[in-house]
């Protein structure tokens, strides 16, 4: 029984590091995919302590690096952000820790607001405003940070 026990061990942290060899993952993803995998609940629980302890699985740092690409390259706000940890398997309070303050986010709203007044060039200004105001809700921008936005753009000289 210890021995069928070890097997499997080694063989759900085979799988385990060919995993994390394609990308970082977090101990809900991990776990979730030993288990897919057949390996029993114990093993996979076993298997994720185990890399986590080594630092092979280390939440908090993932946590950073996803915040980093959801800001920077998606343009994501607060609640995006959030949502987007949420999503990978990381734990609500360390999404809410990592996540921030709003005011973080202003600078970032107004890159996205920069980038995409150039394509609506000719567009009504009520219909840039109502756009503008729907891309960053759906973003994950706060209203209070969407409306400080909108205040520092002026659409006349940018139409």
């Amino acid at each position: 029984m210890v021995k069928v026990l070890e097997d499997n061990l080694k063989s759900a942290l085979k799988y385990a590091f060919k995993l994390l060899g394609y990308r970082e993952r977090s101990r809900k993803e991990l776990y979730d995919r030993l288990v897919r995998k057949g390996f029993s609940q114990g093993v996979a629980e076993e298997t994720v302590s185990y890399l986590e302890d080594r630092g092979f699985v280390d939440d908090a740092k993932l946590a950073e690096g996803l915040k980093r690409d959801a800001v920077e390259r998606r343009h994501f706000g607060k609640r995006g952000v959030k949502a987007c940890l949420v999503k990978r398997g990381i734990s609500g309070d360390t999404a809410d820790a990592v996540a921030g303050a709003e005011e973080e986010y202003t600078g970032t709203a107004q890159r996205l607001v920069e980038k995409r007044l150039r394509l609506l060039k000719g567009c009504g200004e009520e219909t840039v405003k109502r756009r503008l105001w729907g891309l960053l809700a759906r973003r994950g921008f706060s209203p209070d940070t969407i409306k400080t936005v909108m205040r520092s753009i002026n659409l006349k000289e940018e139409l």
